[in-house]
């Protein structure tokens, strides 16, 4: 037989490999005809295909052996259709190129997608071109009948990989991949120095001639021993098993209305998303790869962010399933709660009296629509408020209060938290404009509308009148001229900063200090 097989380290380096012996062949071929044309020249018109679902080892091995890769565009179940290769060539043709390649994948890395075998195999014999297989996860599946018809078509292909460490529970790495004429393997790896000739040089078989290093490990023994452990049928309803998982879990997703399935179910791989923005399904399985409860791997699909679930191992059961799916559960309930939080927005203009503090707010509500992903908020306008001085014995004045806004004068013992934005504060004062002032507010301190004190030492509700009935009495009693006086020479803090600064309640403000 002309044809043969080797166990690659990775799929990646079997791509690698297919395309480099495609490569040589097409030179060789072109060679023929123009002989006195270098080879780097005809290797600058070699153009290789792949659907856009296809894994970046295609593309790498582009990179690696300077051949142009075209990504196609897939069908509405994400595969490669043998019309969309067809017009691909037609038109790399008349700007020069020449095909050489096509790398179709069964089982897509994001959605497992198959692409069209039957329709690509016969364009790829009739224009000349290495029709390469990549079925690194579905491999496994076809040890089953009734997943092989995935597989038709597959007499048109050059070469096949598949990985036995995915689904068959072969330890990493060992990767299957036959070719039906190694001789063009032979024909691109072969080198004969002298030091590496044998006796039986030409007759045995040489891996060394099959890939791109010379040794290589022993990887065939622990693909035997999982062979013989298991043997056909258990590892056929190994495959099946994983796929009833799979099928579980599609009904748990499809069973919550704030999820859904962007591509169809094959095999043991469903992808899901959360209905709504790509930040949401991001944000929820970060918060699952973190909890260190669950690994999960996400994809691109038609510009949606979506989550991978695969089921793999022999020992997972419905229960491990429903635990999973609970702690998904838990994850996007977590992002909905974060939407429905009311943040809180800045007021565009200072705020003034302050009302009875409240550390949660009234009349709040919140909307989310999952079809249109957004998010809507109604909060009230916050405003942190310097601690007040009610008695000597209060602890709250270490603490920032917070209230709601009313529509009264402003005080200059009150900030907007975050700072404001520029059209606001330009309108305040010039002496209102830092953050936090320490000084003794003086602006209205001495109008003649002067608070009335009763004989319960109570004022009104007007905010000067509120600021001046925490001051002593003996304070009150100064004459307007010798406290002005006295301010001329002195920035007196305010007595609630002044507990704040110091940390105790003593008489350690000036105005305190000359009663």
């Amino acid at each position: 037989s002309r044809g043969g097989g080797i166990l690659q380290s990775t799929v990646s380096e079997s791509t690698l490999v297919a395309l480099l012996a495609a490569r040589k062949n097409k030179i060789l071929e072109m060679k023929a005809l123009e002989p006195d044309t270098d080879e780097s020249t005809l290797n600058s018109k070699l153009v290789a295909y792949a659907s856009d679902q296809a894994h970046s080892s295609v593309e790498k091995a582009g990179l690696i052996s300077l051949v142009k890769v075209r990504f196609l565009p897939v069908d509405e179940n994400f595969s490669l259709r043998g019309e969309t290769l067809r017009e691909a060539i037609e038109k790399d043709r008349s700007r020069g190129l020449v095909p050489v390649f096509v790398c179709a994948t069964l089982g897509t890395t994001g959605v497992c997608a198959f692409d069209s075998l039957e329709e690509l195999g016969p364009i790829c014999a009739k224009e000349g071109l290495w029709l390469h297989v990549d079925a690194a996860y579905a491999g496994t599946a076809f040890l089953c009948p009734e997943f092989r018809p995935f597989l038709k078509g597959i007499e048109h292909s050059d070469s096949f990989t598949f990985n036995p460490s995915k689904w068959m529970m072969v330890h990493f790495d060992c990767t299957a991949f036959w070719v039906k004429d190694k001789c063009k393997l032979h024909q691109t790896f072969s080198v004969n120095p002298v030091y590496l000739r044998h006796p039986n040089s030409g007759s045995a078989t040489d891996f060394m001639h099959w890939q791109i290093p010379l040794s290589r490990r022993f990887r065939s023994l622990k693909l035997w021993f999982v062979i013989r452990s298991f043997g056909v049928k258990k590892l056929q309803a190994h495959v099946r098993h994983g796929t009833e998982m799979a099928k579980y879990f599609e009904s748990l997703v499809r069973s919550d209305p704030l999820f859904e399935i962007p591509a169809k179910r094959h095999l043991g791989l469903v992808v899901f998303r959360l209905k709504g923005p790509n930040w949401m399904t991001e944000k929820v399985l970060k918060d699952l790869n973190k909890s260190g409860s669950l690994f999960l791997i996400p994809a691109m699909v038609q510009d949606k962010f979506i989550i991978r679930f695969t089921v793999t191992s022999q020992f997972t059961t419905r229960k491990d399933i429903l635990r999973d799916w609970t702690l998904i559960q838990r994850a996007a309930a977590q992002v909905f709660d974060l939407c429905r939080t009311p943040k809180p927005v800045i007021s565009e203009d200072v705020p003034s009296v302050i009302s009875s503090p409240s550390p949660k707010p009234t009349g709040a509500a919140s909307h989310f629509s999952p079809e249109k992903g957004e998010c809507k908020v109604a909060s009230p306008r916050w405003v942190t408020v310097q601690p007040r001085r009610a008695s000597l014995s209060s602890a709250g004045w270490l603490s920032t209060e917070r209230a709601r806004v009313l529509e009264e004068p402003p005080l200059e013992d009150t900030f907007v938290e975050d700072g404001l934005d520029p059209p606001s504060l330009s309108n305040l004062p010039a002496h209102k404009k830092k953050t936090r002032s320490l000084s003794v507010p003086t602006a209205g301190l001495w109008e003649p509308k002067a608070a009335s004190f009763d004989g319960s030492g109570t004022s009104g509700f007007h905010p000067t009148e509120r600021f001046l009935s925490k001051l002593p009495k003996e304070v009150m009693m100064l004459e307007k001229s010798a406290f002005k006086k006295f301010l001329k020479f002195y920035r007196v803090p305010s007595f609630p900063e002044c507990t704040v600064q110091c940390g105790l309640q003593l008489p350690c403000c000036p105005l305190q200090a000359i009663v």
